[in-house]
């Protein structure tokens, strides 16, 4: 385990499981660490690229239970704007469980709360081998349940499989070439790869039908 800040104990109210069970969106009230996707997992062959700003697509919230992406909308990058990866943070907002996708209705910065957290652990996790088939979408038509969407910072897209799950693409070459729906939008697609913490997909082939 790494000690962030090691001075005094983190308090976190979790998740509350209020409507988890009509697949609607649940209480998130965690701290945690913004942290840039493209360079955080080992061994993906994906890196952040030198001078390229850094969008809410970006960006990812690791906290004790787990790595949390971002809905890609107005509302949250007004609330990440300027916050460089490893800023300490709490977040309070809703979180889609099927796609680890939070939209932030709250966010402080804490100087002052350590944070037990096993950021190597997140970072080395080897994934896992995957196969799946569903539809490449962006926000117009992402089944996002109450949560607000928005294709206003442009149509990313995300693998909504068929079991109703949601995935976001690591930026390797056939990554980055879905989340831009190039020759996919919302064309039935069928993946490989490794599917690695918070639902992110480290693709090795791609069949767009």
């Amino acid at each position: 385990m790494i000690r962030l800040l090691g001075t005094i104990a983190f308090l976190s109210a979790g998740i509350t499981a209020a409507g988890a069970d009509e697949g609607k969106s649940v209480d998130f009230d965690q701290g945690g660490v913004i942290v840039e996707v493209g360079s955080f997992f080992k061994g993906t062959g994906v890196t952040s690229r030198p001078g390229s700003q850094i969008g809410v697509a970006d960006l990812a919230l690791a906290t004790d239970t787990g790595l949390y992406s971002f809905l890609e909308t107005p509302e949250n990058e007004k609330k990440l704007t300027a916050l460089e990866p490893g800023t300490v943070v709490r977040v309070k907002g809703k979180l889609l469980e099927r796609g680890a996708l939070l939209h932030v209705a709250a966010l402080e910065r804490v100087s002052t709360i350590s944070l037990e957290l096993d950021l190597a652990g997140l970072r080395s996790a080897p994934g896992r081998t995957v196969s799946l088939k569903g539809t490449n979408k962006c926000q117009c038509g992402l089944d996002v349940a109450d949560l607000p969407h928005s294709c206003t910072l442009g149509h990313l897209h995300h693998l909504e499989a068929e079991d109703g799950k949601i995935y976001h693409y690591l930026k390797n070459e056939s990554g980055s070439g879905l989340f831009a729906g190039e020759g996919s939008h919302f064309k039935a697609v069928e993946v490989q790869g490794r599917l690695f913490p918070g639902h992110y997909l480290s693709l090795k082939k791609v069949v767009v039908n």
